[in-house]
């Protein structure tokens, strides 16, 4: 074997090499080709954190009121406060959601809170007396809602 034959030859196995080595910790990187200890549980597996959905429809709920109270009082439509129930929807649900959210609330909204917040919207009357405004927003704000 000549010189250049065996230099090719080694450098044919080392470039195959490489590609092994590369194939194998590819396969171990995404997990296709799972090594060490054995795990029944699923790694991919996300828990399912149902703070998120409760405060999701905690906003849902206080926006929903919110726009119908606006919309009793006479708020909502052509050259009115909100030109649409969607406007007021889309602007109260951005409004209450930076409001109170799991940055805001980390460990989750109170429900009873939620409901005296909904109770204090629903008792508000149109074209309310600043007093009564601040009852509400007394109820509402972030701090009253928020679980201890």
């Amino acid at each position: 074997m000549s010189l250049v034959a065996g230099s090719l030859l080694a450098q044919a196995l080392v470039m195959k090499t490489l590609r092994i080595a590369v194939a194998v910790s590819s396969l171990l990187s995404v997990g296709i080709l799972p090594l060490g200890c054995e795990h029944t549980e699923d790694r991919n597996a996300v828990a399912a954190d149902p703070a998120p959905a409760r405060d999701t429809l905690a906003v849902d709920r206080l926006s929903n009121a919110r726009c119908d109270r606006e919309a009793a009082c006479n708020n909502v439509g052509d050259g009115k406060k909100y030109a649409s129930g969607q406007v007021c929807l889309d602007k109260m649900h951005g409004s209450i959601a930076n409001d109170i959210n799991t940055y805001q609330c980390p460990r989750g909204i109170d429900g009873n809170a939620v409901q005296e917040c909904l109770t204090a919207i629903g008792n508000e009357e149109c074209g309310a007396h600043p007093i009564e405004a601040i009852t509400r927003m007394d109820k509402c704000r972030s701090s009253a809602m928020c679980l201890k």
